[in-house]
């Protein structure tokens, strides 16, 4: 039986590139996760040491139903980050709370990170139709993160 498909139309399958292509992917979410967990980590000893959120709600007695009966929408709700910006901010002035939402936030990122990774590795490769389903992806995670939290109805 002869082939359909014409001996120069058939891309050669190359295990080795196929083996690194799959250890950038799976390397970017494990570092994606560690430096995450790491950042947490950080954060989390700092608090301990410092006794300390670096916000309104502190180690007290009335500190745990504080932080758990954070409501956005009553104001006012305190100075706990709830933009990237004020995430930014309290990270630069090392208040623990912020550190750990930023590792939070790192970890979120990570296998948004590995889809533009595969992106990238499947334009290289010049692979179109994994292309085009990769970038619909993307596209979905990012309206999801930055376009859905806009929509009234989403908002909590």
């Amino acid at each position: 039986m002869k082939d359909p498909i014409p001996e120069n139309d058939k891309k050669p399958y190359d295990e080795k590139r196929y083996a690194l292509m799959q250890s950038v992917l799976s390397r970017t979410l494990l570092y994606g996760v560690l430096l995450s967990t790491s950042i947490i980590v950080i954060g989390l000893v700092y608090m301990a040491a410092t006794y300390s959120t670096g916000y309104a709600c502190d180690f007290t007695e009335a500190s745990l139903s504080c932080l758990l009966n954070y409501n956005p929408n009553v104001i006012p709700h305190g100075d706990y980050p709830n933009t990237l910006i004020s995430i930014a901010s309290g990270v630069v002035q090392l208040k623990p709370f912020a550190i750990i939402q930023l590792g939070v936030m790192v970890l979120l990122a990570t296998p948004v990170f590995r889809v533009f990774a595969s992106l990238v590795l499947f334009a290289i490769e010049k692979d179109k139709p994994f292309i085009l389903i990769t970038l619909l992806v993307l596209l979905i995670l990012l309206f999801s993160f930055f376009v859905v939290p806009e929509i009234p109805l989403f908002k909590a």
